[in-house]
């Protein structure tokens, strides 16, 4: 398991930070994905789990740092971009034989050289095991670069983008292993540009933009809230399918110049409409639009770290779970207080109170808007009002006002 917390990086001052308070779980048996843009954040998020960065926050892995682990290779099976930014190329010599690469690297980690062997043959790379790395495709660099990381026969994946760039068979072969690998009760951490790849690979996903999660979702609310499945149709006589589609009550809108973009219909039913009034379509495809990324109304993913306080009760962007109580606000404005049954406590001596200020107020406010405001702290509460002057029948505060700041009347 691997417990990420407040993790946060600046480069510079007075720049925004890379990363900025992360914190959230990836369990083991689950595929968990770390989705944002390019500069969202993502390989900082790595580097900084296993310390090849500097940063705040604490990243453990059962239990451990990455540096208190005793044998991080055999714990911790890690695929990052090298130098040159990518991730495919495994940091081995273009002149070596992928089994003399494997080979070292076991040695290395401690491991027979059977282990490479086995890699080659679970990689599918044993019938190029032979071959000069300088001859690899990406996929089969990508493919030895994953090989590297199994050798320790660790129990947790750290992977940086492990598809981007490969065909789709090499996709769909990478997708079916980090799934098996779960199956067996490991834990990946995969990270992905595309909001389609982490509905397909990841059992849940992680939403990071501008270094700030957004999101912490299992993947079946995420394909509801982040993908909008649709039917692309291209045709000479849209207008008239439009309508026909209209009338149905579905959702229609137009896509380019000759194309239109249905909701809430399958293809295989936008054909046959079709077909009976006799409209050509040119074109009738399954397609998925990503929805904007939801953006909170603080900084932060959660308050796990303490760095930022949480959203108020009534913020648009405050997580729904939280059921730790809330203050009531009532009429006045000021929070009430609540007895042990639950319902608001009535002050009446601060009501009455609250109403003589205010009065107060208005009819000084009239005669000497000028005057500086005054703070009365009122049970913990600030207030605001005018100097009173002495002729005043407003009564003077009976108890001392609390507070640092404050004198007592």
């Amino acid at each position: 398991m691997i417990q990420i917390t407040g993790l946060t990086k600046v480069h510079r001052r007075g720049r925004a930070p890379a990363l900025l308070d992360l914190t959230f779980d990836a369990r083991p048996g689950v595929v968990t994905a770390l989705l944002g843009a390019e500069g969202a954040g993502k390989t900082t998020a790595l580097r900084l789990m296993v310390e090849l960065e500097r940063g705040q926050g604490i990243t453990l892995f059962d239990g451990r740092t990455y540096r208190r682990l005793r044998r991080p290779e055999r714990q911790v099976g890690v695929l990052l971009p090298t130098a040159g930014g990518d991730a495919a190329a495994g940091g081995g010599h273009p002149g070596l034989k992928a089994r003399a690469h494997l080979r070292m690297l076991a040695g290395a980690v401690g491991v027979p050289a059977a282990r490479a062997d086995e890699l080659l043959e679970q990689t599918r790379l044993a019938g190029v095991a032979g071959h000069r790395l300088r001859s690899f495709s990406p996929g089969m660099h990508r493919r030895l670069a994953l090989a590297v990381a199994l050798l320790g026969s660790p129990g947790t994946l750290l992977l940086d983008a492990p598809t981007e760039g490969l065909s789709p068979r090499n996709v769909e072969w990478f997708h079916s292993f980090l799934r098996s690998f779960t199956v067996s009760g490991g834990t990946v951490l995969v990270t992905t540009r595309t909001p389609q790849e982490a509905a397909v690979l990841a059992d849940r996903v992680v939403t990071l933009d501008q270094g700030r999660l957004v999101a912490d979702q299992p993947v079946a609310e995420f394909r509801r809230t982040r993908l909008h499945p649709e039917v692309s149709v291209r045709g000479p006589q849209m207008a008239r399918l439009a309508d026909l589609l209209t009338e149905q009550g579905h959702q229609v809108r137009r896509d380019g110049g000759v194309g239109l973009a249905v909701s809430g219909l399958g293809r295989t039913e936008i054909g046959e409409l079709a077909y009976r009034h006799g409209i050509l379509l040119h074109e009738l495809a399954d397609r998925v639009v990503e929805q904007p990324v939801p953006h909170p109304s603080l900084p932060t993913a959660s308050g796990r770290s303490g760095h930022v306080l949480l959203n108020p009760p009534d913020a648009p962007g405050r997580n729904r779970d939280d059921t730790r109580p809330q203050p009531q606000f009532g009429q006045s404005g000021l929070p009430e207080q609540a007895d042990q049954s639950g319902q608001p406590a009535e002050r009446p001596e601060e009501q009455t109170l609250v109403a003589q200020l205010t009065a107060a107020t208005i009819a000084t406010a009239t005669a000497a808007p000028e005057r500086p405001l005054r703070a009365v702290s009122l049970s913990g509460h600030q207030l605001f009002r005018d100097e009173v002057p002495e002729s005043s029948t407003v009564r003077p505060i009976s108890r001392p006002v609390t507070g640092p700041d404050h004198r007592s009347e």
